[in-house]
């Protein structure tokens, strides 16, 4: 049979057009077979991701585990660093940030509020997010991750009123104990910071590698004559420098532009003399801001006097770092890779730290005067040279020397 030409273009236009709609049904029998498959297994996912999140074997465990512990007030006491008794009074102040609102998911089983509390303070208190939690309770990585920052973000809202505010009233107090236990007077408290070690975070490059070489976040915080913390600010990049992370922290800012409500000045040995923050060589000496002599040239028996009793009130900030990262061993190793996950787990061990110091100073302290342990991932920050100082900050500086060496002698 022959075909004209216009049949025989008709014919081949009508093949092709079979064609194409063939592929085009294949495509999207593909497309429709891949999306069912990408389903079933998202919803496989979800389905173990529920059966993970507490196995129903498991449902009761948690609340046996605590009873367990109770039955030995030693062993509790090595997991959460505190007795029973304040166990439950922290759990009475952060419980209402931990409970949900409500479930929308009928098939998940949640962890009690108080088993979520005692992972997260296991977890800080050894430092392995999975050695207690996985094991004992079957949960998973992300599932932990996720209670961690729960857990500290109720940690931080339950124990807000662990920070005083910096009111006048507050600075003549701390300044009466430090005069009272040093006889150091107008010291309002102790400033000192240091590197704390994250795992590198994706994406950053050498944003949060410090002069040692590590990634890090940098802490700043003051603390009183009784190694309590009354300011932190945790999360400056560690390659930011040194020499800045006071002065860019908001109180580092607010002291130094004279905008805190100081106490009116003293009047000591006949000179006037401000109240002040003590701090070491990686802070800049201000008005507000008293650091020991260095320099060249040799000291004369006034200034090395006057370096020994500041080094006497140095020591609170270095005790109160000390005490933490002794109890807390989460600063024994690198804290996770999210910069704002490892800024929460510093500021929870902080609000604990003070808490704990406030009801049981004489159990959850160290000694007297606490070394930071070697293995912590801790670390000084760097001495700084800035500008040449007002010379009305050295004249404050030299009028508390005289004051000091004064008192020396008269006692």
């Amino acid at each position: 049979m022959q075909f004209a030409p216009s049949q025989l273009r008709l014919l081949t236009k009508q093949s092709e057009q079979s064609q194409q709609r063939t592929i085009a049904f294949a495509v999207g029998f593909v497309a429709c077979y891949v999306a069912l498959e990408e389903e079933k297994k998202m919803a496989r996912i979800k389905q173990l991701r529920r059966n993970n999140r507490l196995r129903p074997y498991l449902k009761e465990r948690g609340p046996k585990n605590f009873k367990n512990l109770l039955k030995s007030p030693t062993l509790f006491f090595d997991r959460f660093y505190m007795t029973e008794n304040h166990f439950n009074a922290l759990f009475g102040l952060v419980e209402k940030h931990l409970v949900l609102k409500r479930n929308s998911d009928p098939h998940d089983i949640p962890i009690p509020p108080k088993v979520e509390l005692g992972i997260v303070l296991q977890f800080l208190a050894t430092g392995d997010l999975n050695r207690y939690a996985g094991h004992k309770y079957g949960i998973d990585t992300d599932d932990l991750r996720s209670i961690v920052q729960k857990v500290c973000n109720g940690i931080l809202k339950g124990l807000k009123d662990e920070f005083p505010k910096w009111t006048t009233e507050n600075m003549l107090k701390w300044s009466k104990e430090f005069d009272d236990k040093f006889q150091f007077p107008n010291c309002l408290g102790v400033v000192g910071g240091k590197h704390v070690a994250i795992k590198k975070p994706a994406n950053s490059e050498d944003l949060f590698l410090n002069y040692k070489g590590f990634h890090s976040i940098v802490i700043v915080a003051i603390c009183d004559a009784s190694y309590r913390f009354t300011y932190i600010d945790a999360g400056d990049f560690g390659s930011a420098g040194d020499r800045y992370a006071f002065t860019h922290s908001e109180l580092g800012k607010a002291l130094l532009s004279e905008n805190l409500p100081f106490p009116e000045d003293s009047i000591l040995n006949g000179e006037k003399v401000p109240y002040f923050i003590a701090g070491g060589e990686a802070f800049p000496l201000h008005n507000h801001l008293i650091k020991p002599y260095s320099g060249q040239k040799r000291l004369d028996a006034k200034e090395e006097f006057f370096n020994s009793k500041l080094s006497e009130i140095l020591r609170c900030i270095e005790n109160a770092f000390a005490i933490m990262s002794a109890r807390w061993m989460a600063f024994h190793r690198p804290l996770p890779d999210d910069p704002i996950e490892a800024q929460k787990i510093i500021a929870a061990c902080c609000f604990l730290h003070n808490f704990l110091m406030r009801e049981s100073p004489k159990t959850y302290s160290i000694t007297p005067d606490s070394v930071i342990p070697p293995n912590t991932t801790m670390t000084e920050l760097k001495p700084c040279r800035r500008g040449r100082p007002l010379d009305i900050c050295k004249d404050y500086r030299n009028n508390l020397k005289e004051y000091l060496n004064i008192s020396m002698k008269s006692e």
